[in-house]
């Protein structure tokens, strides 16, 4: 990301780590970073032996290969529905691609984001099973949240009917939707948000989402903050806690600062965080969800974090008996009834599955961690 001497430095640091490099190169969200690392290493002149530049040579070949399908079946999706009239937001990769990257094949998008403005969904599938997708399973749901879809040649497509999982972090939503603005996407003229909606669904969505864990998200991060130094902070940080995000975001961009010294204003990440320490239970739950989401942390690392009993405590009663106004965003259970069957059978699932694995530890033969999150 860098360029010149701090592009070069950041570099030779990395490929310096010998084993550990190759290590990193097993893991695919690193994978499919290497036609960025590949032109940065061509762009700052850093000297890479012959055989790791073959496979970042052949890593970037191979995305740029790929980029060609993705944009072309991209491109009959936005222009099919665009001429309908349909009211959509192309999301996540696809726009980044091409309006924060030098080049579209530097950021490896493995499906197609649309959000849709219609309650109804159904002319939406009906146009995009005209284009050769097909639903994974039916959508007749009046309330639905999202539809997945599979392209013909494998390529996933996600309908959304709001921006986050979460409800509550749709507060903004609407604003989002008045903030669009229209931008070329794969050669289509397409509605997409605006830069500190883009920063604040890029974020937030990989708060929780599994897939942050090859760090695509902090690339994106830094890449859509030097493409637009005029973005608006403080639209940023309302929308931000209206979305009760503060928690995470102050973790998540405060490292984008400190690390890859992002350009983001000072003031704005100590208003951040004041507004994560004012953050109230609810909220609290909903950072916990998204480490456990979102992460690789196991029951027992989680509740050893803590450095005092309080917060400790938080954890575990978060664990075994979360607040009825976390179920109904999480779990979205809308009435009593069913919270007082999850209370109950909380603790029994507990026990059930730490039984289950002891037995699996048994016929193995070895010992395995015991304790794991109720789910």
């Amino acid at each position: 990301m860098y360029s010149g001497d701090a592009g070069r430095e950041a570099s030779e640091a990395w490929l310096c780590q010998g084993d550990a490099t190759k290590d990193d190169l097993k893991d695919e969200g690193v994978k499919s970073l290497l036609p960025l690392l590949f032109s940065a290493c061509q762009r700052n002149k850093v000297e890479v032996d012959t055989e790791f530049l073959t496979l970042l040579r052949t890593a970037s070949l191979r995305e740029e290969l790929r980029t060609k399908t993705y944009r072309r079946i991209c491109q009959n999706v936005l222009s099919t529905l665009t001429a309908a009239g349909m009211p959509i937001i192309a999301l996540k990769g696809a726009v980044l691609a091409e309006t924060v990257y030098d080049h579209p094949a530097l950021r490896h998008s493995h499906d197609i984001d649309i959000l849709l403005g219609e309650n109804d969904p159904s002319r939406a599938l009906s146009l995009l099973s005209s284009l050769g997708f097909a639903p994974l399973r039916p959508a007749g749901d009046p309330e639905w949240q999202n539809i997945q879809f599979i392209h013909q040649s494998g390529l996933p497509l996600a309908l959304h009917h709001h921006p986050f999982h979460v409800p509550l972090h749709n507060a903004a939503q609407a604003d989002m939707w008045a903030r669009s603005q229209t931008q070329v996407v794969a050669d289509v003229p397409v509605r997409t948000l605006s830069p500190a909606d883009a920063l604040l669904h890029l974020c937030g969505h990989a708060s929780y989402c599994p897939s942050r864990t090859s760090l695509r998200w902090v690339c994106d991060a830094w890449f859509l903050i030097e493409r637009y130094p005029s973005l608006d902070w403080d639209i940023l940080l309302d929308c931000v806690v209206r979305s009760r995000l503060a928690l995470p975001l102050s973790v998540m961009l405060g490292y984008v600062a400190e690390e890859l010294r992002a350009p983001i204003p000072a003031t704005f990440l100590d208003r951040l965080r004041t507004a994560a320490s004012q953050s109230n239970t609810i909220e609290r739950e909903l950072a916990l969800w998204g480490v456990r989401a979102g992460g690789r942390i196991r029951f027992k690392n989680l509740v050893r974090m803590p450095h005092d009993w309080r917060t400790r405590a938080f954890v575990l009663k978060w664990l075994f008996l979360p607040s009825p106004a976390y179920l109904r965003s999480v779990r979205q259970i809308p009435r009593a009834w069913p919270l007082a069957f999850f209370y109950a059978y909380r603790p029994l699932q507990y026990v059930l599955r730490c039984a289950r694995l002891r037995r699996q530890s048994y016929l193995r033969g070895k010992d395995k961690p015991l304790l794991e999150e109720p789910s």
